[in-house]
């Protein structure tokens, strides 16, 4: 089995991607900084004192911005899953944007190349395609909100050592992700949360826009399926299959939890996206990706494990 580096191993999808590697017998070296600007590193914490006790992982605890990096071994495959996400405080911080997720990759590229490695995996979003994100990788990409920017500038950086070194780059975009072990500041999260809690429920324009929703386990399928078949050079959409608004989730959300909600409404936020619903034919057919996970059954497993929670994990900034 490989040797794979996963940064951002604490977060939502990099801790049940080197979950799901672990099992599978590959050797991972796990990497987080724990970075508090968007939620509390609490959370981060605890799942790197689990991922840190499971077969073959070596956790490290390093900062890719600026601390040294010679404790990270070379290894076969990088997913970088590291990077400061949610578009609405990248308007208010760009800074930190720009050094989590393109200082920061331009560090990690320069410290694991060499004739060992197969393939660098980065992570990017749908946010990259703009308002309405609709349709397959070679489509415009129209990014609306600093974070979209950010993000592809990440690209462009991975494919231009590409192109003048030879890096074996490739580029997942992601589409939407949720279920167990969502970050607390994404909607479904709130949702679920405020049906725990009883509380209130703000929904960001009018609850028309649409999302194809990705479950976690969906995306790191897809992810492990590129770390064995993607192909150097190229773009992958991960994403689900059925689009739903944001009303009708928060309808399907009361079926799940039983609870009736207080529902309101307040003005879009600037960089918001109208539509994601991502052409994954291309990941199909070169990955075997096939997400099998249906918005209802995701939100169940999130609802029970969003029970689970203390409550200030779900709420703290």
């Amino acid at each position: 089995m490989a040797t794979i580096l996963v940064t951002g191993a604490a977060g939502f999808i990099g801790s049940r991607l080197t979950e799901m590697l672990s099992a599978r017998g590959d050797s991972v070296i796990a990497v987080d900084c724990f970075l508090p600007n968007l939620y509390s590193a609490e959370m981060k914490r605890a799942r790197f004192d689990q991922i840190r006790s499971l077969p073959g992982v070596s956790a490290i605890e390093l900062d890719l911005r600026r601390d040294d990096l010679s404790a990270i071994p070379l290894v076969d495959v990088v997913v970088n899953e590291a990077a400061m996400a949610g578009l609405t405080k990248s308007w208010d911080n760009f800074q930190v944007y720009m050094d989590n997720n393109v200082m920061a990759l331009e560090r990690l590229i320069r410290h694991t190349s060499g004739p060992q490695l197969t393939r660098f995996i980065q992570i990017s979003t749908s946010s990259v395609y703009g308002r309405v994100a609709e349709g397959a990788e070679n489509g415009p990409t129209e990014p609306v909100s600093p974070y979209g920017v950010s993000k592809l500038a990440a690209e462009k950086l991975g494919f231009a050592y590409r192109e003048n070194f030879g890096l074996p780059f490739i580029a997942l975009r992601y589409f939407s992700v949720y279920g167990v072990g969502q970050r607390p500041d994404m909607a479904y999260h709130r949702f679920l949360a405020a049906a725990r809690d009883d509380t209130p429920i703000t929904v960001y324009g009018d609850g028309e826009q649409r999302r194809t929703n990705t479950y976690v386990d969906d995306c790191v399928g897809g992810t492990i399926a590129a770390i064995d078949r993607a192909t150097p050079g190229e773009v992958y959409n991960l994403s689900g299959v059925e689009s739903f608004s944001i009303n009708e989730v928060l309808e399907m959300v009361k079926s799940v939890t039983g609870k009736t909600l207080e529902v309101t409404y307040e003005p879009a936020r600037a960089g918001d996206q109208r539509e994601t619903k991502g052409v994954i034919a291309k990941a199909q057919n070169e990955l075997g990706y096939a997400p099998t996970w249906s918005l209802e059954d995701g939100l169940r497993a999130e609802w029970e494990w969003i029970q689970t929670l203390p409550t200030d994990f779900s709420i703290r900034p």
